[in-house]
């Protein structure tokens, strides 16, 4: 899937899927697309079933053609959530988000991630710009203390309160950080 679409396909998920995740009270509504390709199975005579499947699929597919809806599965959308960890949005359902529950949702969504620095640059006063291997940037919005921290290192940046987050370079004590591209 090509970076750029990675919103569009994250949208599409949410009218595309929902059987894989945590049920929500209140379900995103099924693309037409979708539930079309489903009322399929309703049919009883055998060549209509199978000429209403391959025309609905037919349909999927030239819309999938056109980047006008993309599925995921249960590896990709976790993956997802690890390249968005640290944005804020708006409480989606289909990225564990979206109900009165937060803490059932927590195991759903990305809680921390583990990477190794890729680039850095000083701010001054003893802050950074950390650059990860997967192109996120995060800043320390403290001091860092102690030692500097290094391109190869392993860093883990986890949910703090109050929708912050804390990074701790291998070595290090934690610091506050935040998302900024």
């Amino acid at each position: 899937m090509k970076r750029g679409s990675t919103m569009l396909g994250v949208m599409a998920l949410a009218l595309m899927t929902g059987s894989g995740l945590a049920a929500t009270k209140a379900r995103p509504p099924q693309a037409e697309l979708f539930t079309n390709l489903l009322q399929c199975r309703s049919i009883t005579a055998d060549a209509d079933r199978l000429a209403c499947f391959d025309r609905q699929v037919g349909a999927m597919e030239t819309a999938s053609q056109r980047d006008e809806v993309v599925v995921l599965d249960k590896g990709e959308l976790n993956k997802t959530r690890k390249t968005l960890f640290g944005f804020s949005f708006p409480k989606l359902p289909f990225l564990g988000g979206g109900d009165d529950d937060g803490a059932a949702k927590e195991e759903e969504g990305v809680s921390h991630i583990q990477a190794t620095i890729a680039s850095l640059r000083s701010l001054g006063y003893g802050k950074w710009q950390i650059g990860l291997e997967d192109g996120a940037q995060w800043m320390t919005t403290e001091a860092v203390t102690g030692r500097d921290p290094k391109v190869g290192q392993s860093i883990e940046i986890k949910r703090a309160a109050m929708g912050s987050f804390m990074g701790k370079v291998e070595g290090g004590r934690a610091i506050r950080m935040k998302r900024v591209s």
